[in-house]
């Protein structure tokens, strides 16, 4: 079911992304989820970046990536320091935060300088430490105004670099295995088959809808850390 998620999630709806974090928790406890979750997220974010490699937004990317960059390294350097439980809650209620600030403030193209840092260390810090930056990514996305897929094309290419430049962090920290890599192996049809089906939902759904649907995973994936 997760793998399934994964691959859904990265071609349609973002956001809940979250679940399958929760899923794979369930099914590996402790150390092990993390590093089975992460390549198989690059699995998807390749199979998203196929679908919509025409759609991306490069002046976002290019502005984020050298903040997202320093939020991983400070998540690196913290995974050891900070308890799960107080890292949940705080991200929990800044999700929520941005959720409130883009229903709140009108669209705009061009974010504020010091907001694009805010959210580019936040999510680096925040997928490092749980894989948990897509909401918060995908709330700075709707606060841009792009269309549907600009908007999961910036997303796509977005995770698949960061994604990937952390892979020598989560080796070090031994979360990835090769074990653990041919257990990713196993699952790379189902996650296929759940980006396939991301990708035909999201062309059946308006943009006002696709909205909506984002704005409803972020809040889910805000309760769910709020709340366990």
């Amino acid at each position: 079911m997760a793998a399934l998620l994964v691959g859904f999630t990265k071609t349609s709806v973002g956001g809940v992304g979250i679940l399958a974090v929760l899923l794979m928790a369930l099914a590996i406890p402790g150390k092990g989820s993390p590093g089975v979750l992460l390549p198989m997220l690059i699995v998807a974010d390749i199979f998203a970046v196929i679908y919509y490699r025409r759609h991306c937004n490069w002046g976002i990317l290019l502005k984020l990536f050298p903040y997202a960059a320093v939020g991983v390294v400070i998540g690196y350097l913290a995974v050891d320091r900070i308890s799960t439980e107080v890292f949940e809650k705080v991200i929990g209620a800044t999700i929520l935060f941005m959720l409130i600030f883009e229903m709140l403030v009108p669209v705009r193209r061009n974010a504020p300088a010091a907001l694009t840092a805010f959210v580019g260390i936040l999510a680096g810090f925040a997928t490092m430490m749980a894989n948990a930056a897509g909401p918060i990514f995908g709330v700075y996305l709707l606060q841009m105004g792009l269309p549907k897929n600009e908007f999961v094309g910036t997303r796509s290419w977005y995770f698949l670099v960061l994604n990937v430049f952390k892979i020598p962090f989560s080796a070090n920290l031994g979360l990835i295995t090769v074990d653990s890599l041919k257990l990713d192996l196993m699952f790379v049809p189902v996650i296929f088959i759940g980006a396939y089906f991301g990708y035909k939902f999201l062309g059946m759904i308006n943009m006002t809808a696709f909205k909506w649907l984002i704005r409803a995973a972020v809040l889910v994936s805000a309760t769910k850390l709020l709340a366990f």
